[in-house]
């Protein structure tokens, strides 16, 4: 971490309810009144805020839909421009169930007829039933009419998210689109400033008006998975933020299974963050007992859910969490907990210290995070001038490829290696026109058609004026003929 003290808040479930509202003023006015009085207590302001899901109510017509995403629009701008001067890329955002479009989910499936899930005795078929009991099936079981049904359109079926998806590309004004295809339900925010990396997961993933489950694509676990081991060699602090609860009631349905926790702790996320459950809670997650890897999940109560939809005992709630770095090898954590005042109104909140799982009023720990060891830049260099490519390369690869020094000494160990895969997947982003030349050099040896249309669509090479870049990029187009 590059701060000596990083503050994150953390919210959930800001669901308004149709019989307890809350008005945009009030539920603003309320926080930075409680920002006012935390900071007063040592509490440092927020560096980000983190919101896990059910951004809105749901579940009604698409005019009341649309009204209660620009609702939330219209609050969560505001509470950019009051935390963070209108930077809403400091701001997290994934979905939860109660951002999934239930009429969306229900014309997508057909029900399934009786001849087809009976045989000939009108005992149920082994086979369908299996089928319906997998999390992530496409068959589905109905207690309302005690019937079978199927996803007949993938299509309709994926839309039950497309509201969110609206709401996702308006807030961060077409800086951030959120996809349609769960194999893309995933999304980084980098602070490279900060050193610290927050995936959000959707663990929507085949959650809808028949299966409460929450569960996370497992390709997305995947492809989140390979691109952490970059930024975890950049040093970045590693966490993760997704919506349900991993642990539930014997007779609860829906939470989703913790098996991912294994994944993310092996791709070193440290701390995970959630909501859903309406309650704030603290859990103590260990990969295996011989390689000592931890994980800490936090779970944030509901900042504005009816109170009728809260746990007994339990009032609005939501976080803040401090991070700071000890040594070179250590994180302190700490968390703090506010929670509604007993005698403040629903409708104009008043907030104060809250207990988390213990009588404390805050939690401290730590845990490892080693700043990784960088190979010293100059033994790069002089690898270069002993004509040592490789093994400058493999220096160079373990720095920052942000870094302008590191990409000129990288690209010239390429060039000389004439390893031109490498100059095309790592200098896919050319930054001048030296790199611009490279690239479209790279393009022409290899003769790929798919990476000549690519290299040809890159805004720096399609404006460049640069003499030597556009006599190349017309080398380039010939390719195409």
């Amino acid at each position: 971490m590059k701060v000596d003290v990083l503050t994150i808040a953390h919210v959930s479930d800001l669901h308004r309810s149709n019989d307890n509202p809350i008005s945009n003023a009030a539920l603003l006015n309320s926080l930075i009144r409680d920002m006012d009085t935390y900071i007063t207590q040592g509490i440092s302001k927020p560096d980000l805020l983190i919101i896990s899901g059910d951004v809105i109510q749901g579940d009604a017509n698409i005019a009341s839909l649309k009204g209660q995403y620009v609702e939330a629009l219209d609050f969560l701008k505001k509470l950019a421009n009051v935390l963070f001067g209108g930077d809403k890329s400091k701001i997290i955002l994934i979905p939860g169930n109660h951002d999934i479009t239930w009429t969306e989910s229900r014309k997508s499936m057909e029900k399934i007829e009786e001849k087809e899930i009976t045989d000939d005795k009108g005992d149920l078929r082994h086979g369908i039933y299996n089928e319906a009991i997998k999390i992530n099936s496409n068959v589905k079981w109905s207690w309302a009419d005690r019937s079978f049904y199927r996803i007949t359109d993938e299509k309709i079926y994926q839309n039950r998210l497309s509201f969110f998806c609206d709401f996702y590309q308006q807030f961060y004004d077409g800086n951030r689109i959120y996809s349609l295809d769960p194999n893309k339900q995933f999304d980084f925010f980098d602070f490279p400033e900060l050193a610290i990396t927050i995936v959000g997961f959707n663990s929507c993933f085949h959650n809808d008006h028949l299966n409460r489950a929450g569960s996370i694509n497992p390709v997305c676990i995947a492809n989140v998975g390979l691109k952490l081991r970059t930024l975890e060699k950049q040093g970045r602090l590693i966490l993760a933020t997704w919506h349900h609860n991993t642990k539930g009631a014997p007779y609860d349905q829906d939470y989703m299974d913790d098996t991912f926790i294994k994944n993310l702790i092996s791709n070193s996320v440290k701390i995970g963050f959630h909501g859903h459950q309406h309650k704030q809670e603290i859990l103590r997650e260990v990969n295996n007992i011989i390689d000592g890897k931890i994980m800490l999940i936090l779970s944030a109560g509901s900042l504005c859910a009816d109170p009728d939809e809260l746990p007994t005992g339990y009032n609005q709630q939501y976080n803040l969490l401090e991070l700071s770095r000890i040594n070179d090898e250590e994180i302190q954590f700490k968390l703090f907990s506010r929670v509604k005042t007993p005698e403040s109104s629903f409708d104009n909140p008043i907030w104060e210290k809250g207990t988390i799982n213990t009588p404390a009023t805050e939690f401290t720990t730590k845990f490892n995070h080693s700043k990784p060891p960088i190979p010293d830049i100059r033994k790069a260099e002089r690898l270069l001038c002993d004509k040592d490519y490789q093994r400058a390369h493999e220096i160079l690869k373990q720095h920052d490829l942000d870094d302008p020094f590191v990409r000129i000494l990288l690209l010239e160990c390429y060039e000389q290696l004439e390893n031109y895969l490498a100059i095309i997947k790592h200098f896919s982003d050319p930054k001048n026109s030296a790199e611009c030349i490279s690239l479209i050099n790279a393009s022409i040896e290899d003769a790929n058609i798919d990476t000549v249309k690519k290299v040809l669509s890159i805004k720096i090479i399609v404006d460049s004026i640069d003499p030597s870049v556009i006599h190349l990029r017309n080398q380039l187009k010939g390719k195409l003929k």
